[in-house]
C-alpha cells in the first residue's frame, strides 16, 4: 500500500532524526576517555638581609577510563611530580648558605570523574584521584665561607637521600571546553591534596623504628595552573556493537507486498 509506505517512511525520518539528537546530548556515554594533565608552579620570595625563598614544581598525570553515563567515569591514572625548593642566606659577611630539597615522585591508582556540561561547547568536572605513591627526597646543604687568614673561599657540601611510600588522595576542579568531536581542551587552577607517607629510615634522631610517618594537606587554589587534554573514543562495548544513541528502542518498520 502507498500509503502505508508513506507512513512507515516518516516513522523512520522521526527516528532517525531522535536518535541523531539523543546521540549529539550523549556523545561521550559509553565511551573511552584519554586524557593527560599537566601543572607548573613557581613561587619567589626575598626576605631581605640578603637571604630569598625560591620554589618550583610540575606534575604529568596521565589516565584512561570509561564513561558509565552522562557525567561518571571511572578509570585508572597515574603519573610523575617534581617539587623543589631552595633557600639562599648570608648570616654573615664573609659567609654564604645554601639549602635546597628535590622531591621526586611517581604515583598510580583510580580516578572518579563527575561532568557537568552547561552546551556543546562547556563543561566543568571534578576529580577524585586515589593514588599509591612512591618518591625519594634529595637534599643538599652548600657552604661557602671566606678564609681572610689563607686568602681562599672554604666550601663543603652535604647530599642526602630518602626514599618513601604511601598514600594520596586529590580533588581537582577544571573547566573542559570541547574544540572538535569529543576532544577537549581543560583548565584548572589548583585543587584539594592529601598525603601520608613512610620513610624507610628515620628521618629524625628521636625515631625509635625504621620509618617515620608524615601526614600533608595542601590547597592550591590560585597557587597552580593545570592544563589538560582529553579526548573521548567511541566504545563498542554492548550487544550488537551498539552506538551513542542506539538505547532507544528501535522502530521496525515492514514493507508489505501488494497483493
Amino acid at each position: 500500500m502507498i500509503i502505508k509506505r508513506t507512513i512507515c517512511m516518516k516513522k523512520l525520518i522521526l527516528a532517525l532524526l531522535a536518535v541523531s539528537s539523543f546521540g549529539v546530548a550523549n556523545a561521550q556515554k559509553n565511551s573511552i576517555l584519554v586524557y593527560g594533565n599537566a601543572g607548573i608552579a613557581t613561587n619567589k620570595s626575598d626576605n631581605g638581609g640578603g637571604s630569598e625563598n625560591r620554589a618550583f614544581s610540575w606534575n604529568v598525570n596521565p589516565g584512561v577510563g570509561y564513561q558509565f553515563t552522562n557525567n561518571l567515569t571511572v578509570g585508572v591514572q597515574g603519573g610523575i611530580n617534581s617539587h623543589f625548593s631552595e633557600n639562599r642566606m648570608s648570616p654573615a659577611a664573609n659567609t654564604w648558605n645554601r639549602n635546597a630539597m628535590e622531591t621526586r615522585e611517581w604515583s598510580a591508582g583510580a580516578f572518579f570523574r563527575y561532568t557537568k556540561t552547561f552546551s556543546n561547547v562547556f563543561s566543568a568536572f571534578a576529580q577524585l584521584d586515589l593514588s599509591y605513591v612512591s618518591g625519594q627526597d634529595i637534599s643538599e646543604m652548600e657552604t661557602r665561607q671566606v678564609d681572610f687568614l689563607q686568602n681562599k673561599i672554604v666550601e663543603s657540601v652535604i647530599y642526602g637521600y630518602d626514599y618513601y611510600n604511601g598514600f594520596r588522595g586529590s580533588i581537582t576542579p577544571m573547566l573542559a571546553i570541547n574544540v572538535n568531536k569529543g576532544l577537549a581542551l581543560n583548565f584548572g587552577i589548583g585543587g584539594l591534596s592529601y598525603k601520608t607517607i613512610s620513610y624507610d629510615v628515620p628521618k629524625a634522631p628521636t625515631a625509635l623504628n625504621g620509618t617515620i610517618d608524615q601526614s600533608s594537606f595542601g590547597v592550591s587554589f590560585g597557587q597552580q595552573f593545570n592544563f589538560g587534554i582529553s579526548k573521548n573514543i567511541a566504545c563498542k562495548c554492548k550487544k550488537g556493537n551498539m552506538k551513542p544513541g542506539d538505547e532507544l528502542r528501535p522502530m521496525r518498520v515492514e514493507e508489505e507486498d501488494e497483493e
